[in-house]
C-alpha cells in the first residue's frame, strides 16, 4: 500500500547555470509518500506525524529562506532528493514529489535492491 501526505513552504531561489532567473518565490508543495501494510487498525502510518516530522526538519530550515544559501543549485529535483535524505530514517518512503507550481514537479525515488 502506498499512502501520501501533502505538506507545504514558502521560499524563494534564483537559477544560474543552464537557466537563468533572478530571485523569484514559490509556494513549494511536497508530496511523501510511504509504503508499507497497513496495521490492525486499517493504517500504513499516522498523517499528522508525517507532517509534524516534516515541519520539525524541513519546514523549519526552509520555510521562507532563500534557497540559494543552502543548495548550490535549489531544483525542485535537488530538494526532492534532500528531503528524501532527510525523511528515509523515520519512514519507508515509496517518492517524495516537489511542485513549485501546479505545472511543475519533480519525483524523486530511489532503486529498491
Amino acid at each position: 500500500m502506498i499512502v501520501s501526505r501533502e505538506v507545504t513552504f514558502k521560499a524563494y531561489h534564483s537559477h544560474h547555470g543552464m537557466l537563468f532567473e533572478p530571485n523569484h518565490p514559490h509556494d513549494f508543495s511536497v508530496v511523501i509518500g510511504i509504503e508499507g501494510e497497513c496495521n490492525e487498525e486499517g493504517f500504513v502510518c499516522d498523517y499528522r506525524a508525517v507532517k509534524r516530522t516534516f515541519n520539525r526538519l524541513i519546514k523549519k530550515r526552509l520555510h521562507e529562506q532563500n534557497l540559494d544559501l543552502l543548495f548550490e543549485f535549489p531544483t525542485s529535483e535537488n530538494l526532492a532528493k534532500w528531503i528524501w535524505n532527510e525523511l528515509k530514517i523515520f519512514y519507508p518512503l515509496s517518492f517524495i514529489e516537489v511542485r513549485e507550481k501546479a505545472h511543475s514537479r519533480a519525483v524523486y525515488r530511489e532503486a529498491k535492491i
